[in-house]
């Protein structure tokens, strides 16, 4: 079998919360027996995307003509032979996992088993899944949650569908419901804190105590505000504490977690085995979150995740995507054996997302279940072939 066509995606603009825009990049590798392969570049949001899908397509060359089933070797390829590739970042990483995804998307369908099965079969039958990001709603059409009895009402639809734990970054809006409408870095002011800690304090009321609540911070605090913060909440018996601080200088995150006594979290913003290695060598990290759209896609998310399973921490896909990531990290998080709980971002909600693919899989009961068909089982809807800018490599 070999790598006949390479085609990558920048859909067109989905409407996000407070005039933002995201658009998903995805890629389908095509092969002269009639097998293709999707995957995802996890950069829709933020900014990058235009290097991302511009980074698929100057990949896709180095790809043609190659056996798709060698994964291991294409990978190499990509990091040791393209210059850059050693230089790492998320462009870097995110074009390889997207292209990664979509090559073991081929290899299950071409043995005629579910990706899972080729990454050691099933380690648990289903997944524990919290709601993530309630302070953007909990339903298919975004808001944006102010007061604390706002929050609250979000985390009990969220428990009232069978999760029994949510997670939302309390300081991400102002009391107006702005958007950055708090300077974060350095000492915080009272009223912030107390702000936040109201928030989680009506979360916590609301769910009771046996429903964890993880607290997000996005980077947006730093050593000083997330150590000033995460004691604040700590009587709020948080499940974890998702970054804290930003990752670019590891020893950073060390600080705060000598200070608090909530588990840490982190990953989205690192990128392949080489950039956990600092985190989990000092033992800061208590969850990993690599995401497969950037981290180097699943051969490298598995390597990450077993690495992890050495330090004694356990793993949480990061999910922010289409359901092409979504299939994906299921496949991944159903596999290995330190697992901890899978995320289920509010854009998974929305029907602008959902509308990308051709499967919807969403939870019951706060539970997942792996994808049975052959390869990832998630393929584009039309929508993706009519609604993107399209480059094709032959």
């Amino acid at each position: 079998m070999r790598i006949t066509q390479i085609e990558a995606y920048f859909v067109h603009a989905i409407q996000a919360e407070g005039g933002e825009t995201q658009r998903p990049i995805l890629v389908k590798i095509e092969t002269d027996e009639g097998i293709y392969g999707v995957g995802e570049v996890g950069m829709a949001y933020g900014k990058g995307g235009r290097a991302a899908f511009g980074m698929l397509t100057d990949y896709a060359g180095m790809l043609i003509g190659m056996d798709p089933m060698n994964t291991e070797a294409i990978w190499e390829k990509l990091l040791k032979q393209t210059f850059w590739g050693q230089g790492g970042g998320t462009v870097i990483f995110g074009g390889m996992s997207g292209l990664d995804m979509a090559l073991w998307d081929i290899k299950g369908k071409a043995l005629g088993v579910p990706v899972y099965q080729l990454l050691g079969g099933k380690c648990r039958e289903d997944l524990r899944v919290y709601a993530s990001q309630i302070q953007l709603g909990w339903g298919p059409k975004r808001i944006i949650c102010k007061d604390p009895e706002e929050y609250a009402e979000q985390a009990r639809i969220a428990v009232a569908e069978g999760y029994d734990a949510v997670k939302a970054d309390v300081l991400q809006f102002d009391r107006t419901g702005k958007s950055g409408g708090c300077h974060l870095e350095g000492p915080l002011p009272p009223h912030v804190i107390r702000m936040g800690v109201e928030r989680i304090a009506a979360i916590r009321e609301a769910v009771g105590p046996d429903v964890d609540i993880i607290v997000e911070n996005h980077a947006h605090t730093d050593t000083t505000s997330g150590i000033q913060f995460a004691q604040a909440i700590e009587p709020y018996n948080i499940y974890f504490y998702e970054e804290p601080n930003m990752n670019l200088n590891p020893d950073m995150l060390r600080c705060v977690k000598e200070k608090t006594s909530i588990p840490l979290a982190a990953g989205e913003r690192i990128y392949s085995r080489w950039g956990y290695v600092p985190f989990f060598s000092q033992r800061s990290l208590d969850v990993a979150q690599p995401d497969l759209g950037t981290c180097g896609g699943i051969t490298e998310c598995k390597k990450i995740c077993d690495m992890a399973h050495v330090y004694d921490i356990t793993c949480q896909v990061h999910v922010a995507g289409t359901g092409v990531a979504k299939a994906a990290a299921l496949h991944v998080e159903t596999a290995i054996p330190n697992f901890c709980i899978h995320e289920h971002h509010q854009k998974a909600l929305m029907p602008a997302y959902i509308e990308l693919c051709q499967y919807n899989y969403q939870p019951e009961h706060g539970r997942y279940r792996v994808p049975e068909l052959p390869g990832l089982g998630q393929d584009f809807s039309d929508i993706v072939y009519t609604h993107s800018d399209r480059i094709l490599v032959k």
